[in-house]
């Protein structure tokens, strides 16, 4: 069982995702938050094994709470989710995956399945 955070500052995508991931057999969604603050305390308390992360949060800058998260004891996976990213930014940040927005929901279940694994 996959358990998955979701940090985006748009309710419509946190709600979509929740519904999409729970449909999805193995992948379990534990929670959501909506900034780089809110997603830092979500991610260090709940302790999910992926964290499905936006780029542009609202009070900061995912890459920024990328670095935080991967430095946790317990860092979780995270796939740097957005539409607009430069794939060389997102791994520096220490991102263990990135997925486009618009890709089609298999191929995110897929990126978190791999992710998952290591």
């Amino acid at each position: 069982m996959t358990r998955i955070a979701i940090v985006d500052p748009q309710p419509a995508v946190r709600t979509g995702l929740t519904m999409l991931l729970r449909a999805e057999p193995g992948l379990v969604p534990v929670g959501a938050a909506t900034g780089a603050e809110d997603g830092f305390e979500l991610v260090d308390r709940l302790r999910p094994s992926v964290v499905l992360l936006e780029h542009h949060l609202l009070d900061g800058d995912g890459l920024t709470l990328c670095r935080r998260l991967k430095a946790l004891p317990h860092a979780p996976r995270v796939i740097i989710y957005t539409s607009e990213m430069d794939a060389l930014m997102a791994r520096v940040a220490g991102a263990d995956g990135l997925v486009d927005k618009a890709a089609e929901p298999s191929e995110l279940f897929e990126a978190v399945r791999i992710v998952a694994r290591g």
